[in-house]
């Protein structure tokens, strides 16, 4: 078998994250940027205590313009290499961000890190991997006001990367494994009343592959019908909206109209925001979502990612409330 750029075997290896979902009583979202409208610095804390660290002044190796639905906001896609004695650190963000006002930004992104490893020789086996949400108004010491009656639906993007091997295959290597990055509407239903929150991936709209943040990663795009994410359906369970904002449910269900998918086991979670927008809604919830599944036919895949979903209101107007200041909870980082 011909040798695969190490970049295509890492992102085969990310999505291995979905596998194990968090706790729910230990999700929590953390500062992991910050941003004052010229630097992006972008952190992660690692399993031995250390802060690992990327900047875009020093350690990017590929910049594009980003999209985003934020009202009134740019955007600009990172890639980030950093090889220093302790390791190597592989990342990838997409910045979103007010020119007015930099303190208000979302950060979207994920991160490899090869400790005690440095290219070319990078074995993935103990990389430790991480995917990451991030802005002013997730959790950054700051309780959001979420309402207790009325509901609120959001809407807004989802996507990450998608490994496929089709049924039939004799066995799961690198020749048939189809690896795409997805793109697709999420929708959301926040019920403050029960305080619960569900929703789906895939329901309006459909699922996409699409090279779009991680094509350095991926190499260029390849045509792969057979992997094509079209026609499924991510759905969320209804998961319950901590007094802290957050939420997690340990169970997500796919589905396809033609197929018959035998098996799924995944989780997804999030946070509100801190700013409200003219109803005195959230302006926005963003997470994860990850699952692994199984069909009828031996094929095997999974979907891991993130999601941005906006306040319909929001999307109407673009108006919301200021970040408010903080409310006296130490700062996680």
């Amino acid at each position: 078998m011909k040798p695969l750029p190490i970049l295509l075997v890492l992102g085969l290896v990310l999505t291995a994250c979905a596998n194990n979902p968090p706790r729910q009583e230990a999700f929590k979202l953390e500062q992991n940027t910050k941003f004052d409208g010229r630097t992006l610095r972008f952190f992660v804390r690692l399993g031995s205590g250390a802060v690992a660290t990327v900047n875009t002044n020093e350690d990017v190796i590929e910049v594009l313009p980003g999209a985003t639905p934020m009202p009134g906001h740019r955007a600009r896609a990172y890639t980030f290499l950093k090889v220093k004695k302790e390791g190597t650190s592989l990342s990838h963000a997409l910045l979103s961000w007010n020119p007015d006002n930099p303190a208000d930004y979302l950060v979207f992104g994920w991160w490899a890190e090869f400790v005690g490893q440095h290219p070319p020789g990078l074995s993935l086996a103990d990389s430790e991997r991480f995917a990451l949400v991030d802005g002013p108004e997730l959790d950054h010491g700051i309780v959001p006001e979420v309402p207790v009656e009325g509901t609120a639906t959001y809407l807004g993007q989802a996507g990450g990367l998608y490994r496929f091997v089709p049924g039939g295959e004799p066995g799961e290597n690198f020749e048939n494994v189809v690896l795409e990055e997805y793109q697709g509407m999420i929708t959301l239903t926040a019920d403050f009343f029960d305080g619960t929150v569900k929703g789906c991936i895939g329901c309006v709209g459909d699922l996409v592959t699409r090279r779009a943040h991680f094509g350095v990663f991926l190499g260029e795009e390849v045509d792969a019908p057979e992997g094509t994410a079209r026609d499924y359906e991510l759905h969320l369970p209804s998961a319950i909206i901590r007094e802290d904002g957050h939420f997690v449910r340990n169970r997500l269900i796919l589905k396809h109209p033609e197929r018959t998918v035998t098996k799924s086991e995944g989780s997804w979670g999030g946070a509100f925001s801190s700013r409200q927008d003219t109803d005195r809604n959230p302006r926005l919830a963003a997470g994860f979502s990850s699952v692994t599944f199984e069909e009828s036919d031996s094929t095997k895949g999974e979907f891991y990612g993130s999601f941005l979903g906006l306040s319909e209101r929001f999307r109407e107007n673009g108006v919301s409330s200021p970040l408010p200041e903080g409310n006296g909870r130490p700062s996680k980082k």
